[in-house]
């Protein structure tokens, strides 16, 4: 999948390490960044009228006398909807990005952790009802309706439809992330989905496929309580 970010920010170091923890977060995840920067309030206007972008990342304190805030009120007001990430050297703005429905405040410079929760967030918005991942030259997108489990087996991670297996270059833990409901992790090595089971007991699940996948003690309360729910939201339609 292909998200469009843009950065406005007037200090190069700050750009240029906000790049760099992207780029670092694309190549753990199913997805390809193409990154806009710009240095003023008059560039970004012109740019969103042009691409739609996904996430900007918006400095508080520009040049000029421009400010972050007011730049993001202005978004708002002519419809952006995408999410919203304040940048800044100083605290003490936190509140301010409450108006603009701001996804989160990053003190610079910005660390990986606090930028891979915005962008898993962004990714999981924006995944509709495909799983995408990247190969060395292609894109994948498989329908999560097809997706019966994820299991990681030999030091890799395997996508398994009622057909077809594919390796995935991504670790349980960094999927669980990013999937939508009804994907709920039942053992350590798989996550399932909830639409395709047929039958469950304390250790064992039977998938739509007939193939039957395992329960960790630990994951079984969760899964009884989610499965529970999912029968109940049918018999609601």
């Amino acid at each position: 999948m292909k998200l469009n970010c843009c950065i406005l920010e007037n200090e190069t170091i700050y750009t240029e390490h906000l790049i760099q923890l992207l780029y670092q977060w694309q190549n753990n995840r199913s997805c390809s960044l193409m990154i806009d920067t710009v240095c003023s309030a008059a560039e970004l206007y012109q740019l969103i009228h042009q691409k739609y972008y996904a996430v900007i990342f918006i400095d508080i304190v520009l040049d000029h006398g421009e400010n972050g805030i007011d730049v993001a009120k202005a978004l708002r007001s002519e419809s952006y909807d995408g999410d919203l990430v304040f940048l800044t050297n100083f605290q003490d703005y936190v509140f301010d990005g409450y108006p603009v429905h701001a996804l989160d405040y990053l003190l610079k410079p910005a660390a990986y952790e606090k930028i891979s929760r915005c962008m898993d967030h962004v990714l999981k918005k924006h995944s509709g009802s495909y799983f995408f991942y990247r190969t060395r030259n292609s894109v994948i997108q498989v329908p999560y309706r097809n997706i019966l489990y994820f299991t990681s087996r030999n030091h890799s991670t395997e996508l398994i439809t009622g057909d077809q297996c594919y390796s995935v270059p991504q670790t349980l833990r960094n999927l669980l992330k990013t999937l939508p409901e009804p994907f709920v992790q039942c053992h350590r090595t798989v996550i399932v989905n909830l639409a395709h089971i047929e039958y469950m007991n304390n250790t064992t699940i039977l998938l739509s496929n007939k193939e039957q996948v395992p329960i960790g003690r630990t994951y079984l309360k969760k899964m009884q309580q989610d499965l529970i729910s999912l029968m109940q939201e049918r018999r609601a339609l």
